[in-house]
């Protein structure tokens, strides 16, 4: 399930720091009921010893490009962030929170719900193409001589970065259906056309920032895999802002309009 919400404010921009990916995740967790939001926080979806939030989140997007002033982001509203998942909890607890919400908070402004689209596109084969709304990143943590952990970041043309990705489906799907089997078969993934690195910090004081990549992908592999990829995410780091992807194509959309403010 694909969730776009819209948000206003009222003097028709948002103001955000440089680094604000941790502000946007807080403005989604307060939106969820506040045990269930303590539960995915801290806990999430186990299996084999991982945990998984199950949504990944679009970086947000304005009326044109934003434009830097003193370090900081301004957008002109309105502001869109897409949020997928497959978990009902998670699909209610953030369309009943940002509409029955007077106003939510990011950073230091105030932003208005005004309006929500639900989508629910659905694999049929076993290839899809997709966009990045957020970039996707896959990484290995590997150790000096001296013992120091350093992150290794890969990119789509490595024969790692495709594992990974497989991999991560895997666990993603077995921690969604924990009593069926894996399906048989590997993911693999195309980039389709030219795509763009992008280096990012999730909160300011992070010692090293993250690493991802725009574009369009072509994925082929097992339908109930591919699907995954649309409700979960791609990649790594899917509830801090990376990895959220939508289909070339999207259908079985519900608009849903909060009341005018």
């Amino acid at each position: 399930m694909l969730i776009d919400l819209k948000f206003d404010s009222e003097d028709g921009s948002l103001r955000v720091p440089k680094i604000n990916l941790h502000l946007f995740q807080g403005m989604l967790y307060n939106l969820l009921p506040v045990a269930f939001a303590q539960f995915l926080h801290d806990t999430g979806f186990e299996t084999e010893k991982r945990r998984f939030k199950l949504f990944a989140f679009s970086w947000p997007r304005g009326k044109g490009k934003p434009v830097f002033m003193d370090n900081h982001l301004v957008f002109k509203t309105p502001l869109r962030i897409t949020i997928s998942t497959p978990i009902k909890e998670t699909v209610s607890g953030i369309t009943d929170g940002a509409l029955g919400k007077s106003s939510v908070r990011i950073g230091n402004s105030t932003l208005f719900c005004s309006g929500i689209l639900t989508r629910n596109p659905l694999v049929e084969r076993e290839e899809i193409n997709l966009y990045t709304l957020s970039p996707i990143t896959c990484y290995s943590t590997l150790y000096k001589k001296t013992g120091e952990p350093y992150t290794l970041y890969h990119s789509p043309v490595e024969s790692e970065f495709i594992s990974q990705i497989h991999t991560n489906l895997a666990r993603k799907y077995n921690a969604l259906f924990p009593d069926r089997a894996i399906p048989e078969g590997n993911v693999r993934i195309t980039p389709s056309g030219e795509i763009r690195e992008q280096i990012a910090r999730f909160r300011p004081d992070d010692p090293r920032p993250i690493k991802g990549w725009w574009g369009r992908f072509h994925l082929q592999g097992p339908r109930e895999l591919l699907q995954t990829a649309l409700d979960c995410g791609l990649g790594a780091k899917n509830s801090a802002g990376f990895g959220c992807v939508e289909p070339a194509r999207s259908r079985n959309q519900i608009a849903i309009s909060s009341e005018s403010r």
